[in-house]
C-alpha cells in the first residue's frame, strides 16, 4: 500500500537552476516523512530547463528514505509569479500539511520532523523558519551565516520588515521561538484545509511581494497564530532569481505596500511590533 502523504511540498523555479539542485537534493535527503513534491516551472527558459531536464524528473537514487510519495511538474509558459504558481501548485493539495518553498531555499535535515512537533499545536496556523544567509557568502547584502529571517514585523511607520536581519546566529534574541505578525512565503508551512479555506495567496498582488504577508493575516482573520520556531530552519540564498532577472517581479514592491495597507487598513491587525525583537 502507498503511503499517505503528510506534507505536500510546493516548489516554484523561475530559472535559478543552480539553487534548485540543491534545494531538491536536501528535500531528498531529509524526506523523513512521507510528502509529495510539486515544482512549478514559472516560464523559464526552455533551453536552460533542457539542460537541467534531470531536476524534473523524480531522481530514485537520492530519494534515501523512500518517502518520496509523488512527484509532479507542471510549467506555466507566461511568468505567473509568486502566489498564482503556489496556488497552482497546490491546487490538490490534500496531505495534513502544505510546504510553501522558494526554490533558493536550503532545509536543515531535521525540518519536518520539527515542523511535525510544532504543529502538534493546533492554535497554530502558519510555522515559519528562522533562517539564514548561507555560510558561503561573500556578498554584503547577505552576510556569511547570519540571520535572513525570524519572522516579519511591522515598524512605528507601518513597514514590514524583517528584525534582526543580519545578526548572529548565536546571539540569544535570534534564538527565540514565537509568535510573529507573518513569515517569508520563501518557507513556510501551513494546514491544508486553511489554504483551501482562503483560497490561498491573493491575486491582487500580481507577481509578487506582500501575498505572503497578507495570506498570514487571512489566517489569523479565522483565529489561528502565526508562528516562528527558531529550531526549524533552513538557509536561504534571498532574490536569488531577481538577480538572474531584474525584471523577475516587474518592479512592484512599492505598488504591492500600497495595495496591502490599503486592503488591511481597517482590519485591526496592523500595529507597530518591532520593539518586541529588542
Amino acid at each position: 500500500m502507498a503511503k499517505k502523504p503528510l506534507f505536500d511540498i510546493v516548489i516554484s523555479t523561475a530559472g535559478r537552476f543552480d539553487l534548485l539542485a540543491k534545494c531538491l537534493d536536501a528535500i531528498y535527503a531529509n524526506a523523513t516523512q512521507p510528502i509529495t513534491i510539486t515544482l512549478v516551472d514559472d516560464a523559464t527558459k526552455r533551453e536552460e530547463k533542457l539542460r537541467n531536464k534531470h531536476l524534473f524528473e523524480y531522481q530514485k537514487d537520492k530519494d534515501v528514505n523512500g518517502n518520496i510519495v509523488e512527484f509532479v511538474t507542471m510549467r506555466n509558459e507566461v511568468q505567473a509569479g509568486f502566489g498564482a504558481s503556489y496556488n497552482r501548485g497546490a491546487k490538490s493539495s490534500r496531505a495534513p500539511y502544505l510546504t510553501i518553498m522558494n526554490d533558493d531555499v536550503i532545509i536543515n535535515p531535521d525540518y519536518f520532523d520539527k515542523v511535525l512537533e510544532v504543529m502538534k499545536d493546533d492554535t497554530i496556523g502558519v510555522l515559519g523558519a528562522r533562517l539564514l544567509f548561507p555560510l558561503n557568502s561573500t556578498q554584503g547584502n547577505r552576510p556569511a551565516g547570519k540571520i535572513q529571517h525570524l519572522g516579519l514585523a511591522m515598524d512605528v511607520r507601518g513597514n514590514v520588515t524583517h528584525p534582526l536581519i543580519g545578526w548572529s546566529a548565536e546571539n540569544p534574541k535570534t534564538q527565540i521561538s514565537r509568535e510573529v505578525f507573518a513569515v517569508t512565503g520563501a518557507l513556510f508551512t501551513t494546514r491544508s484545509k486553511l489554504f483551501h479555506t482562503v483560497r490561498g495567496f491573493d491575486p491582487i498582488y500580481g507577481l509578487g511581494y506582500y501575498e505572503d504577508v497578507s495570506y498570514c493575516l487571512n489566517i489569523r482573520q479565522l483565529g489561528f497564530r502565526i508562528y516562528m520556531d527558531a529550531n526549524v530552519g533552513g538557509t536561504h540564498y534571498t532574490n536569488a532569481t531577481s538577480e538572474k532577472n531584474s525584471n523577475a517581479f516587474g518592479g512592484q514592491l512599492q505598488q504591492n505596500a500600497m495595495t496591502f495597507r490599503a486592503k488591511w487598513a481597517n482590519s485591526g491587525l496592523l500595529g507597530y511590533d518591532t520593539w518586541t525583537y529588542g
